[in-house]
């Protein structure tokens, strides 16, 4: 523990920068946007079933113009970019806000979706993983924290300020907010990042995208980095009826999605240990393992302990994998194109949570039994950490 207070004293202002991003990423996150969603359906007379159309579009999109941009951090000082992202993530909240027709909500959601979840996490993961080598584990463990801070903090501020002032003036509160405490932030890096971040990309070598894409290895990390979110963002979204068909009621539901976001911020703190020991490369087939038992114990076992143990042992692989899948890009990949390749599979990662939803809805509306669904997914993971093994051997 002694080390860890040293490693933070040490290195204070890059990693309460990269903790700060993740937890304003916050305002693009599928959680704190459904805090909105009853209002705007009201406001804008929309079905539930087209504000899902309209907002996986918009995640699909986003997910474009991630790939498109996440590779000028490359060649960029970290607080250049990262002053670009957050007014981008600002303005685009602004516009959110004053939303008074579909269409210009559709433009808000569209640029909170690619500068909060996209960019904002994106540019916190690459510049941490950057700049530190020997404990870049801990790094990337203790500045993804923010993502569960957001996730505890932010709705207990977010549901009282739209019943006091309305949900337009609550989103003008919360970009103040975020102008006073991270601005200060972003300038505080600026000394530190542009002998170690940047001269990495001005002396790299420029790798072509296709010499990515066409690689077999691209595509089987790929497909490891979408599994958590594909199955997470739809478990979220189908809990309360998943808890319906199960016979468990609502509060048992919420009490149950606690923890999650638990175990996810408690396994993020010793992930970066592990990396630091072992080493991302060697963790990238392991992290997986407590997906499958979480599934194959919510589709075998009825008793409503289970949502608990299940919500549980999703959110230790959620921790781990936000630290060991960055930890493995640089690994594999190395600094100099870090931007680039991380933005490719930040916009796997993007589809994976406009996808999760419509896929697992479609088997629900087809009358296939949610234990049947959860049994055909652990298959599916267990292949891919059989294949995540194999290139686990092979890279080392």
């Amino acid at each position: 523990m002694k080390d860890w207070f040293r490693f933070v004293g040490k290195n204070k202002r890059l990693l309460n920068f990269g903790f700060l991003f993740n937890f304003f990423s916050s305002f693009g996150q599928t959680f704190f946007i459904s805090l909105f969603v009853p209002f705007w359906i009201t406001s804008f007379e929309i079905s539930n079933a087209s504000f899902g159309v309209l907002y996986a579009s918009v995640t699909i999109i986003s997910a474009g113009l991630l790939s498109i941009s996440g590779r000028f951090i490359d060649s960029m000082s970290l607080r250049n970019f990262s002053f670009i992202v957050f007014t981008g993530l600002i303005m685009s909240t602004i516009i959110l806000s004053q939303a008074n027709t579909l269409f210009v909500l559709m433009i808000g959601l569209l640029l909170v979706r690619f500068f909060g979840q996209g960019l904002m996490t994106h540019t916190a993961a690459t510049g941490i993983a950057v700049y530190f080598d020997s404990n870049r584990g801990k790094a990337l463990g203790f500045t993804a924290l923010g993502n569960p801070a957001g996730q505890f903090f932010l709705p207990l501020l977010v549901v009282p300020l739209i019943a006091f002032t309305g949900w337009q003036y609550s989103l003008l509160y919360l970009v103040v907010l975020a102008l006073l405490v991270v601005l200060p932030t972003i300038w505080t890096i600026g000394n530190m990042d542009d002998a170690e971040v940047n001269t990495v990309a001005k002396t790299s070598k420029v790798i072509p995208k296709e010499r990515y894409l066409k690689s077999p290895q691209f595509w089987l990390i790929a497909s490891n980095i979408f599994v958590i979110p594909f199955i997470g963002t739809a478990i979220f979204l189908y809990q309360f009826t998943i808890g319906q068909s199960k016979g468990w009621d609502a509060a048992w539901v919420s009490f149950s999605f606690a923890f999650f976001a638990v175990f996810s911020a408690a396994s993020l703190l010793f992930s970066g240990n592990l990396v630091d020991r072992y080493s991302g490369i060697k963790l990238f087939p392991l992290y997986l393992i407590p997906t499958v038992a979480a599934l194959l114990v919510i589709a075998l076992i009825d008793h409503k302990w289970v949502f608990p143990l299940f919500y549980t042992l999703l959110g230790i692989s959620s921790g781990l994998g936000s630290t060991v899948k960055t930890a493995m890009q640089v690994e594999v990949y190395g600094k100099s194109n870090l931007g680039k390749i991380r933005s490719y599979f930040s916009t796997m990662l993007v589809l994976s949570t406009a996808l999760g939803p419509p896929v697992f809805g479609y088997f629900i509306d087809h009358n296939f039994s949610f234990s049947t669904i959860m049994l055909v997914t652990a298959g599916i993971v267990i292949g891919i950490i059989i294949l995540s093994f194999k290139l686990s051997a092979k890279v080392r």
